[in-house]
């Protein structure tokens, strides 16, 4: 009997080693293979991609100026805000840009204000992002602008981003624009027409979670091969 008690004590003590180098050993495992993902070239490079560089994002409207309103009466600059802080959130995540709003709330400024933002953080680009609208509901689609010659490429390049994987909407291609923002920009600068509003489909098209996600996804997808 004493035989046995002393075998069952050595079987304890072994039993409770085995769990100690277990839990030690262990940890050492998860921390080292937690570290070494953290570390990876791949990781780092994904989200610091565009260390440096700064983008001002352009909610248009807002305050008084509510630009178009829909068929629901949602209006464009509740839109253009939400898709803003979207496309914001998308490139800080996946980037590590300086991402700028032009604004971040419902507040009203002026086309010059807006070209000052860029110009005062020296932009490596400018984007606007609307909503358009027509007396007729037939109207819809999306339209990409740029001003400067030196900016087609660039819009080509967010346009057919935009268009990946195909959308359900009218393609109504990139068009040269004589807007404020783009034309007084020193930055790369285009200008996003998302939809008509006063297009039902449309509307509720821009308004889903799916084209949020789509849009922010894409349009971070063109900034960092334009910038890259």
């Amino acid at each position: 009997m004493k035989r046995n008690m002393i075998l069952a004590l050595i079987a304890i003590v072994l039993f409770v080693l085995a769990a100690i180098v277990r839990a030690i050993f262990g940890d050492q495992l998860i921390t080292n293979k937690t570290m070494s993902a953290a570390n990876s070239p791949s990781m780092k490079t994904q989200s610091r991609i565009l260390e440096g560089k700064t983008i001002v994002i352009d909610p248009g409207h807002g305050g008084k100026d509510v630009g178009a309103t829909g068929q629901t009466g949602i209006h464009e600059k509740a839109l253009t805000l939400q898709t803003a802080l979207n496309i914001q959130k998308e490139l800080q995540e996946r980037t590590g840009a300086n991402v700028i709003l032009t604004r971040n709330q419902d507040e009203f400024l002026t086309l010059t204000e807006r070209v000052d933002t860029a110009k005062g953080h020296s932009a490596d680009l400018f984007i606007s992002i609307h909503c358009d609208a027509f007396t007729s509901k037939e109207a819809g689609g999306m339209t990409t602008y740029y001003y400067h010659a030196k900016d087609q490429e660039l819009a080509h390049l967010m346009h057919n981003q935009l268009f990946k994987p195909y959308l359900n909407t009218r393609d109504r291609g990139v068009e040269l624009g004589d807007f404020q923002v783009l034309r007084e920009s020193e930055s790369p600068s285009i200008l996003l027409e998302l939809g008509y509003i006063s297009n039902p489909e449309d509307e509720q098209r821009i308004q889903s979670q799916a084209f949020q996600t789509h849009a922010a996804k894409t349009i971070t997808d063109g900034i960092i091969s334009f910038l890259k």
